[in-house]
């Protein structure tokens, strides 16, 4: 009877300890299935939780975003290349979604702007500049900045425009590693770049660095609302420079011309912004071109009569009309 009761014993043991097992594996892995790890080269779909309450320049990290992929993107007025260029965005620069139609997408810009894109310059995984681990954030102030494979040198992964920001989480010496889109990487290196905390504004300058930021242009070609060194337009010029110097403009002249505080044109110095209007019939009462002073009585203006970024002279007529106005945007406690 004993060895009866002994082998009963075991046949208990052996259907049980499997059941014992099994919850032990689910209690330790709960309904969250198996543990993953992410990878710099992963598909960036851990990366989604908690994004919906979280916004970069106004656009929301959730599934309506995406990412420029191309150095310089033109949005344009409707779904056609022949339609006006509203305004650019630049490499690595979120977008909210907001409609698809036949290989193109509308979209809303970090400026503000709408309107269509291209699909092939857009990337809807945004993990280059959301739901990672970074350590801080790079912005390129050059006219131009080549990103590179290593941080010695190698191959270029894409020229960044002034302006485009990147989230680093590495260095080594005066190199940054950066998340950039496609699940990529890449190395920033060098001057012409500011690095400032992941929850840090870019900081507010002075009008001297706003000046000579703007002259890094000098020369640049004139884009009807463009905002790079590939092409630019007058207020373009302003958003672009006032940007990376901390100060948030309107992308547009109208809105520009209602910023800062308005002052004598014979007061004006280093950083203040002009506005310029036209001398023919019907054209004396219409601001149409805007310049940021490098003093001396001169200023930088993009001219589209002209066809390219230069100097002109406050107390002189040019091609794009007339000085008629003048703003202050930096306070004096800059």
């Amino acid at each position: 009877m004993s060895r009866l009761r002994a082998e009963r014993r075991l046949s208990i043991i052996y259907i049980i300890l499997p059941v014992i097992v099994l919850f032990t594996i689910i209690g330790l892995t709960g309904c969250q299935g198996p543990i993953r790890e992410t990878s710099v080269e992963g598909s960036g779909d851990e990366t989604q939780a908690g994004q919906d309450a979280r916004y970069i320049y106004g656009i929301p990290m959730d599934s309506s975003a995406g990412i420029i992929t191309a150095s310089v993107a033109d949005i344009f007025a409707s779904p056609d290349i022949k339609s006006e260029r509203v305004t650019q965005a630049l490499y690595n620069q979120p977008v909210s979604v907001l409609q698809k139609e036949n290989g193109w997408i509308k979209v809303k810009t970090v400026d503000g702007s709408t309107g269509w894109i291209k699909t092939k310059f857009l990337d809807s995984d945004i993990s280059s500049i959301s739901g990672r681990s970074y350590t801080h954030k790079i912005i390129v102030t050059s006219r131009e900045k080549v990103i590179l494979s290593g941080p010695s040198g190698g191959t270029t992964r894409i020229d960044a425009p002034m302006g485009a920001e990147f989230y680093a989480f590495n260095d080594y010496d005066d190199a940054y590693e950066v998340f950039l889109p496609g699940n990529k990487t890449g190395w920033l290196k060098g001057s012409g770049l500011i690095h400032i905390g992941l929850e840090e504004m870019i900081p507010v300058t002075n009008p001297d660095d706003f000046a000579a930021t703007a002259l890094r242009l000098k020369g640049t070609s004139y884009l009807l609302n463009g905002l790079s060194s590939m092409g630019i337009d007058a207020p373009g010029l302003i958003y672009i420079s006032a940007r990376i110097n901390g100060i948030n403009l309107p992308r547009t002249i109208e809105g520009q011309l209602a910023s800062g505080t308005e002052i004598a044109i014979e007061d004006t110095k280093a950083g203040d912004l002009v506005f310029l209007s036209g001398t023919g019939e019907n054209e004396d009462s219409v601001i149409s071109g805007v310049g940021i002073c490098t003093g001396g009585g001169s200023y930088l203006y993009a001219g589209r009569k002209i066809g390219y970024v230069a100097v002109g002279d406050i107390n002189r007529e040019n091609q794009e009309g007339k000085v008629v106005a003048a703003r202050r945007i930096f306070n004096d406690a800059n």
